[in-house]
Formats: structure tokens, C-alpha cells, sequence
């Protein structure tokens, strides 16, 4: 992979290539699958989205609440614009009104798709392993 100078041999932490995940990778995961993710909490019922950002270790055991807030935020008026979640203000608690997202079927079927493109790639990392487990038994 060329780097930015150029050479061949660079690795830029954020690229995904070469190195292996180290510090920050759970921040890069979540802004891969930042979409795929919030469907996904979206799932099970309809959310605001503090309460969606809450929940997101949940789904990535040790990561945090995102520092900026407004990721999720942004994130979720992305899927609105998408048609994958549709909101409206809730002003049943005391205190002010909050947006609350639910899924559509739109959205339900864009995290199917995730589904079937993760369980891909659970898939070769599987035969990854499986052949890395091979290979060190020959080699010894």
C-alpha cells in the first residue's frame, strides 16, 4: 500500500492496512460501522439518541460513550436522510422534549444487510485463524 510519501512499506495508522489493531481501534470499528450499529440498537425499539449512545458498549464491550456526542447524533440524522430511521419529539417526560429514532423497514433491511456482510467476514477471519492454527502446528 503507498503511503504518503509514497513508499510502499508506509502504514498509516487509520488505512486498515498492515499493522495489527492497537489503541483507537474500537474508535475506527465505530466509525465503520457507526450505521450499522445504531440500526441495530434501533432494533429492538425505538430510542433517543443519548440513550443510543449510552448502549453502545453493549454492542462493543470496553468501548465508551463517544466523546463527541454529536457523532451519534449526526449519524442518526444520516439514516434519517437515508429513510432507515424516522424520528419525532417526544414530550411525554417532564423536562424538554427528545428526539426519539425508530427503525423503518428501510433500516430493517439495511441491517440485514450488515448481517450478511458481517457474517462474511466472520467467515474469513474464521478460515484466517483456523489456517494461522495449521501453520504454526506445521512449523514446530
Amino acid at each position: 500500500m503507498t503511503g504518503s510519501r509514497g513508499r510502499m512499506d508506509e502504514h498509516r495508522p487509520d488505512d486498515g492496512g498492515g499493522a495489527p489493531p492497537g489503541q483507537g481501534h474500537s474508535e475506527r470499528r465505530w466509525r465503520f460501522t457507526r450505521p450499522a450499529v445504531l440500526l441495530l440498537l434501533l432494533r429492538s425499539g425505538p430510542a433517543h439518541g443519548y440513550d443510543l449512545a449510552r448502549r453502545l458498549s453493549a454492542v462493543f464491550p470496553g468501548m465508551k460513550t463517544p466523546k463527541d456526542a454529536g457523532l451519534v447524533y449526526r449519524a442518526l440524522k444520516g439514516l434519517e436522510v437515508d429513510g432507515a430511521v424516522r424520528s419525532h419529539w417526544d414530550h411525554s417526560d417532564p423536562g424538554p422534549a427528545r428526539r426519539v429514532y425508530a427503525l423503518t423497514e428501510a433500516g430493517a433491511e439495511q441491517l440485514e444487510g450488515w448481517r450478511v456482510q458481517l457474517t462474511r467476514e466472520l467467515e474469513a477471519i474464521q478460515a484466517f485463524l483456523k489456517e494461522y492454527e495449521r501453520a504454526g502446528r506445521r512449523s514446530h
